[in-house]
């Protein structure tokens, strides 16, 4: 695991990770991926990469603009040729998201958010979909 944050100024940073598992793969952002599997007799791990990076940039009045691109990478190579996988499960995932919060009154803050989901399986499906959220957050 590899992490770094970096301000440019007062209002904008740049922002990364990048994680490597072999066997841990429920670490590994959305990735849903077994951790290892049985063959021959002996248990075999199955490895994963991930990453991401954003960047901030923070407005007047409590406002700020969020961007972030993420991927995760399964190796099913190994446990498609021992034959315990199917071809239909995730191999790469990516997210692609853009939001902005603001702070309309004192202790509330509100969001939107849109983003880009993909994901390819081992036999070569894919698909995406869109996503609109908001969120209001109150504190007391």
């Amino acid at each position: 695991l590899a992490t770094g944050k970096i301000a440019l100024t007062d209002s904008f940073s740049i922002q990364g990770a990048v994680n490597y598992s072999d066997g841990a793969n429920r670490y590994l952002y959305q990735s849903n991926a077994d951790d290892a599997y049985v063959a021959g007799g002996s248990l075999e791990n199955i490895s994963g990469v991930g990453g991401n990076i954003g960047a901030t940039l923070k407005l007047d009045g409590g406002k700020s603009i969020n961007v972030v691109a993420g991927m995760t990478k399964v190796d099913w190579d190994d446990a498609v040729a021992d034959g315990v996988a199917s071809g239909g499960e995730a191999e790469t995932n990516r997210n692609i998201l853009i939001n902005y919060l603001w702070t309309p009154v004192k202790s509330v803050k509100m969001g939107v958010e849109l983003s880009n989901w993909y994901s390819e399986d081992v036999n070569g499906n894919d698909a995406d979909a869109n996503r609109v959220m908001f969120s209001a957050q109150y504190n007391f």
